[in-house]
């Protein structure tokens, strides 16, 4: 800055100093000065290098060289400049690709995530099934088992009323000699009227009785009493059950391979509901084919009086001799081995109290007992005939039974 006393004054026209040309040489001068004192670098910044081109300086004309220095002064500016120019672009798509990789690889590790769960969900629906499945057998075999020994304890307690029984009437005071026990009262004796035969028959044995006789041949004489009245089967129902599993065999529905109860295959169940009086074969053979399909087969073997109900099956005992005539006969409408299969069941019957015990003959028979009632239908074949026979009763016993069935017997031959 110029002393003040060496500024130009204002002129008489009382214009400023400033706008003399002296003062504006000045200005241009102090200008020039700032100018020359400045570093270059202010006004020429260093050169841009992009794709190999170097940009040209900002300010031309300041006595500085456009070339570039031969080596620059730091080595790691040199190996700067020495690489491939390409390499500024790399870093873009390597980081692009690795980017698309991890994506890929997060959807293939989320597919496989979404694979393994449905598997695992998969194997748990069917642990469950199998689980569900095992409780329902166990269940099924636990009721199994309490059925097999309700009906034990039933054998028993009835074994027991019969032992108690006997005890009694051992206990009872010897009857008078004028007052003898026979088989059957005088006026019982055969006359050649079968029912009435059979009607003193059953009124001369305790308990509420009906007898219904077929003979098979012979003369083929036919009587009943009470015959047709309708009474609790019990177990004499499982006739009729074996007839239409047998209908369904040999019709393709069913097989004697299937397992029906407890690991029992069909054949075997069939076998054991008859000669044993099996209850469970009876319930799953029952629940297959239906109280319709009972009520039905009833009908197609002629018997009127027989009806399932949930709470007892019905028949009459001339319901049992009609069946037990027309399987004997070959009119059940079987197969040879269908019918041979059913009378090979009733052969070996194990309750040999009733009509065996009073039969000279082969007895092929069925019983049914409950509550107090006790039944006995029954195939026999006598040395001189075969005949069909049904007794069915309420608060009489076996041997009551088994003395009918000798008087028959006596009648017939």
């Amino acid at each position: 800055m110029l002393p003040r006393e060496n500024l130009p004054r204002r002129g008489q026209e009382a214009r400023p100093a400033r706008h003399s040309p002296a003062y504006r040489a000045l200005g241009l001068a102090t200008a020039a000065l700032l100018l020359t004192s400045c570093s270059p670098a202010v006004f020429q910044p260093a050169p841009v290098q992009a794709h190999g081109v170097d940009a040209a300086p900002a300010l031309a004309g300041t006595g500085e060289s456009d070339e570039q220095p031969e080596s620059p002064a730091d080595p790691q500016d040199a190996d700067t400049q020495n690489e491939d120019p390409a390499a500024d672009e790399a870093p873009l798509p390597a980081l692009a690709a690795e980017v698309k990789d991890a994506r890929d690889a997060q959807r293939e590790a989320a597919a496989e995530g979404a694979a393994a769960l449905a598997e695992a969900r998969e194997a748990h629906l069917q642990e469950l099934a199998e689980e569900q499945e095992r409780l329902a057998q166990e269940e099924a075999e636990a009721e199994a088992e309490l059925e097999r020994q309700r009906r034990q304890q039933e054998a028993a307690d009835e074994a027991a009323e019969q032992e108690a029984a006997e005890q009694e009437a051992d206990a009872s005071p010897e009857p008078a000699p004028q007052q003898p026990a026979p088989d059957a009262p005088a006026d019982s004796t055969f006359t050649g009227d079968l029912d009435a035969y059979l009607a003193d028959l059953a009124a001369s044995h305790s308990g509420d009785i009906s007898i219904s006789l077929t003979e098979i041949g012979g003369q083929g004489r036919s009587a009943s009493t009470t015959g047709g009245e309708s009474r609790v089967s019990a177990s004499t129902y499982k006739l009729f059950v074996a007839y239409g599993i047998l209908d369904q065999v040999e019709s393709g529905e069913m097989d004697w391979d299937d397992t029906v109860d407890g690991g029992r295959d069909r054949a075997t169940c069939l076998t054991e509901m008859i000669s044993l009086s099996d209850n469970p074969c009876a319930d799953v053979f029952r629940d297959e084919l239906g109280w319709r399909g009972l009520r039905d087969i009833a009908a197609e073997t002629g018997g009127p009086a027989t009806d399932f109900i949930p709470a007892y099956a019905r028949t009459s005992a001339n319901d049992l001799t009609a069946f037990l005539t027309r399987l004997e006969t070959g009119q059940l409408g079987l197969s040879q081995d269908s019918r041979s299969r059913l009378l090979g069941a009733l052969g070996s019957n194990i309750f040999r109290q009733g009509i065996p015990s009073g039969s000279a003959g082969t007895v092929l028979n069925k019983v049914g007992f409950i509550d107090g009632y006790l039944n006995d239908a029954a195939i026999v074949r006598h040395p001189q005939g075969t005949y069909v026979l049904s007794i069915m009763s309420e608060g009489s016993d076996w041997e009551a039974i088994a003395s009918i069935t000798r008087q028959v017997e006596a009648a017939l031959y």
